[in-house]
């Protein structure tokens, strides 16, 4: 891929999906942007039965006969998503999801490349790692440089390889678009369901936006008390 390449999937995120995820110098960092573009805690999601269903291919975080699935839908850009995953969701993994009670479900409306690399590191058991570097690289963007989008694309094989041990298959991998349709499905299912990030389907409930933890808990003991 190109520098014109990596630009246009940059842009095509705040198109397709309605979202500014990029900072000003009055935001300056990611962890001030809003959290949803719906609302509050359990707005209904337009499609949710469909939002809400596990498909062939998803990456499982946890027992895979879990009583309770936890659909998640974040950018790597969304302050609140970044924030869930520093805070929230090492509390969630120790209380419900290595006791094999919850699996998690992660998909990513973040720029292309980004989900493409997330989905290739899998192939070396390495998807969850691969996010958590992205989110924690996006941090370090220097929103006010005008470049800081062709800067950021030049530095996403070289994050990459900061996780994963082979890089000769993750190149593969990557520059074959393997991943590209899935990333795109993404994209749409979002923003066919006019939905911000973070979004979380537990089971049958919805939670929209990073909320506390307790909230979290509620549902999660709901799901599994039925």
């Amino acid at each position: 891929m190109n520098k014109k390449t990596y630009i246009l999937s940059f842009v095509s995120i705040a198109l397709l999906c309605g979202v500014v995820w990029y900072g000003s110098h009055n935001e300056g960092s990611i962890v001030n942007q809003a959290a949803s573009i719906l609302g509050d805690n359990q707005e209904k999601v337009s499609g949710s039965a469909i939002l809400s269903e596990e498909m062939p291919g998803d990456f499982i975080l946890g027992n895979p006969e879990a009583k309770v699935t936890m659909i998640e839908y974040s950018s790597h850009f969304c302050g609140h998503c970044a924030n869930f995953h520093k805070d929230t969701l090492p509390l969630l993994v120790d209380k419900y999801i290595k006791t094999g009670q919850v699996k998690l479900i992660s998909r990513y409306v973040s720029p292309p490349e980004i989900v493409m690399s997330i989905i290739c590191a899998q192939e070396e058991d390495k998807f969850s790692e691969m996010s958590e570097r992205f989110f924690e690289k996006v941090q370090e963007i220097d929103f006010e440089d005008v470049d800081w989008k062709i800067k950021f694309a030049n530095e996403i094989k070289p994050t990459a390889f900061q996780v994963i041990s082979n890089q000769e298959n993750f190149n593969e991998c990557y520059d074959s678009g393997r991943y590209f349709d899935i990333a795109e499905e993404w994209y749409l299912q979002v923003a066919e369901a006019q939905m911000g990030t973070p979004t979380f389907f537990i089971n049958d409930q919805t939670i929209v936006g990073n909320q506390p933890m307790i909230v979290f808990e509620e549902a999660i003991e709901r799901a599994l008390e039925q």
